[in-house]
């Protein structure tokens, strides 16, 4: 067997590998999902600039971590932070 034909194996599946999608995301597309997603679970208490805020506030405190482990530690780190707002604010209600 070549190098070349062992490269191509498993490219016949039907569905690419688990994580694909995100490894070829750009930063800005996960950004993008982010703030939707994150809007979608909070929009009844919190108001999107306050989300965006609080988003770009986590990105510059991870601005050290690795690029590949960005989304995945943005998305913690955001959806920490907005929890802890979204119940305050729903206690002054």
């Amino acid at each position: 067997m070549t190098a070349s034909s062992q490269s191509g194996a498993g490219r016949g599946s039907s569905s690419p590998p688990a994580g694909a999608a995100d490894a070829s995301a750009t930063p800005i597309d996960c950004y993008a999902d982010l703030v939707e997603q994150l809007f979608s679970e909070y929009e009844s208490v919190l108001s999107l600039s306050r989300i965006v805020t609080v988003i770009n506030q986590c990105r510059h405190d991870l601005a050290g971590s690795p690029a590949t482990a960005m989304p995945e530690l943005l998305d913690r780190l955001a959806r920490c932070r907005l929890s802890a707002l979204a119940e305050e604010a729903t206690e002054q209600r």
